[in-house]
């Protein structure tokens, strides 16, 4: 038996669409193509990225990649997942399903050391662990008791983007932070293994330098299947799914350390939990064992989270009283939100009214409030027909709420990360079928800034796409916006181009060995009159930035052919563009090296082309010094907020 072939029918049964099986094998196997072959012998090692989208199914990936590597050869599997007791049990628990022929090794059963060893002597095991420094520090000290270096070793780091790079970068130091390190020396202990980063935001990855142990050497993207709803469902234009709040809603439910907050409950938090009501209650009328969830996500701060569940537990207190009451008020508010789901779910539309009204006040005693945080046990079943959970960073990343169908999202940080926003993004997941039942409350301000992280998302997504190998790893971000946070950036790694300003080389090459491209250049531009413009495709645009050749000795590291191509293909996909203009000029005797941000054109020249598509400006210099002709390129990207950043 092979456990691939074990893990795959689990996902069959688990699934029930072969397609999206087919797909996770696929991404597995593309993984496998790309690790190193634990029987080939001698020392080496690579980490590669599976790169899938919040809550799409990664950890099928993961286990069905995890089996094929224990059929391969690798003795040793080891899951590092976040340190997050609500992550950390769901995958032990899906670990423990999907490889019934293999040892599991939890957490827990690290400090008997010569049991550890005995079993991991003993054949292959799965180790699963948190991203905890005491904890990896136990782990590699039990395989150094053990002098059981011979064994190879796949290292899945699951969330690979969340405290595993180093925090200390940005200190360039030389320094390591403790997990980093502790992961660093785990990798350096096994002379054959694969480091495989697993995460659905890998900025902090791809912005490390090239050649970082921290940056993926390949990159796998791993594909939802049909029924997944992500950033697309909820923040295109035509979205119906978003309802928008004020900001200062929150300060009434994340008061901080005020001693006696204000008790009343938001306008919009009792539209989002009536929303929830007739929705949970639809589906639990048409299936007795659907229970669903809604989740309150506003504040990292314990107290607030206290304060919210106060709140909650008044809201299902004055509930009972006014639905016993027939009251008017909350008739007239179940109404609306029966109103607003039948706009989009045509069961909800077809359904009566009334009858869900009854379906609540039968069902509603049984609402069960939940504080998820560092303070609390609780876990995120969903065992009550109405689940309402309230929490911060423990419902952050990775975790999955079953049945969640509203979602009340309001953390608005002065300058909000990008990967950090992204993966609060709980709403996303396989719920198709519950489409027109999903709603997400938030402020306009947070509305604005999902829609640029979902651009961004899409384009990275496309670049890879295209271009799968590691040279460029671009990431689009608009204004107000951070890719990711900026500890884990090695200061001067990584380079920006910004909207409304222009690039270009210090200097080109004018030897022999620019001929043959000056002259397919000279053949590509001989429609376009000297100094005037045309527009032309993104393609052509980006072939002919391709040839023309920058003198590397006078680089100022700004100016990179590979980035540039890519930052304008980048920016093409997320405008929807696909020309931009071509200036030309030739004979010119410009001769100086110029800055990579100066610009090589004079006077006014750049302002007779339109600034609201691309620009890109060639200069036909003379030879100089018995060299060649030679064609001198200048990038302008039009105005806006946004920019690319991407590692030097």
């Amino acid at each position: 038996m092979k456990h691939s072939e074990q893990v795959l029918k689990l996902l069959r049964k688990q699934i029930g669409n072969d397609s999206e099986v087919q797909e996770i094998q696929r991404t597995a196997q593309e993984v496998v193509k790309k690790w190193i072959n634990p029987l080939s012998g001698g020392v080496e090692e690579t980490n590669g990225l599976v790169y899938g989208l919040v809550q799409s199914g990664k950890t099928g990936v993961l286990s069905v990649t995890g089996a094929m590597g224990a059929d391969e050869g690798y003795r040793t599997l080891i899951i590092l997942t976040s340190d997050s007791d609500p992550l950390y049990d769901q995958t032990l628990g899906r670990v423990r399903e999907a490889f019934p022929g293999i040892d599991i090794i939890g957490k827990s059963e690290f400090k008997d050391v010569d049991a550890f060893l005995q079993r991991i002597k003993s054949g292959t095991c799965v180790i699963v662990t948190t991203k905890n420094s005491r904890l990896l520090k136990t782990l590699i000290e039990n395989f150094k008791k053990g002098n059981v270096k011979g064994l190879s070793c796949l290292i899945i780091d699951d969330e690979a983007d969340q405290a595993s790079p180093n925090t200390r970068a940005s200190l360039d130091d030389g320094t390591l932070s403790a997990i980093n390190e502790r992961i660093t020396d785990l990798r350096a202990f096994f002379a054959k293994n694969t480091y495989l980063q697993v995460t659905a935001t890998p900025q902090a990855l791809f912005l490390q330098p090239m050649g970082h142990s921290f940056r993926p050497k390949f990159t796998v993207l791993s594909h939802p299947g049909k029924d997944y709803v992500g950033g697309n469902d909820f923040f295109s234009d035509a979205s119906k799914l978003v309802k928008e709040f004020d900001l200062n809603d929150i300060m009434a439910l994340a008061p901080g350390p005020q001693p006696a907050p204000a008790q009343d409950i938001p306008v919009s938090l009792l539209k989002a939990l009536d929303t929830f009501l007739i929705g949970a209650t639809f589906k639990r009328t048409k299936d007795a064992d659907q229970n669903c969830a809604f989740l309150c996500h506003v504040s990292t701060r314990t107290s607030d989270h206290k304060h919210i569940v106060d709140l909650l537990r008044t809201y299902k207190a004055n509930l009972a009283l006014a639905l016993a009451a027939d009251r008017p008020a909350i008739i007239k508010r179940l109404r609306g939100a029966y109103d607003d789901l039948a706009s989009t779910h045509e069961g909800v539309k077809n359904c009566s009214f009334e009858g869900l009204v009854e379906g609540i006040k039968f069902f509603s005693p049984g609402i069960a409030v939940k504080l998820v945080n560092g303070e609390t046990d609780e876990d995120v079943e969903v065992k009550s027909p109405y689940n309402l959970f309230v929490g911060g960073n423990k419902l952050g990343r990775g975790v999955t709420i079953k049945n969640l169908l509203v979602s009340y999202y309001g953390r608005h940080p002065r300058r909000p990360q990008a990967d950090t926003v992204l993966q609060h993004a709980r709403m996303y997941g396989y719920r198709r079928k519950d489409i027109g039942l999903l709603r997400l409350f938030l402020p306009p301000q947070l509305h604005i800034v999902f829609k640029a992280i979902n651009k961004m998302e899409q384009g990275l997504r496309d670049l890879i796409e295209k271009n799968p190998n590691e040279e460029f790893r671009g990431i689009y971000v608009e204004s107000g916006l951070s890719a990711t946070r900026k500890n884990i950036l090695v200061p001067g790694a990584v380079g920006v181009y910004s909207a409304g300003s222009n690039y270009n080389p210090a200097q080109v090459l004018r030897n022999d060995s620019v001929r043959v491209q000056t002259q397919k250049i000279d053949k590509l531009l001989e429609s376009i009159e000297g100094k005037s413009c045309m527009e032309m495709s993104i393609d052509k645009i980006k072939q002919l930035i391709s040839l023309t050749r920058p003198d590397d000795a006078e680089s100022e590291s700004v100016w990179n052919a590979t980035a540039m191509i890519s930052s304008i293909e980048q920016f093409a996909k997320v405008k929807k563009q696909s020309t931009g203009y071509v200036y030309v000029d030739r004979d010119r005797g410009l001769q100086e090296r110029r800055r990579e941000t100066q610009g090589i054109l004079d006077g006014g020249e750049i302002r007779t082309v339109p600034a609201d598509k691309v620009g890109l400006f060639m200069l036909r210099v003379r030879a100089a010094r018995g060299g060649q002709a030679a064609w001198w390129p200048q990038v302008r990207f039009p105005d806006g907020r946004y920019a690319f950043a991407f590692s030097l």
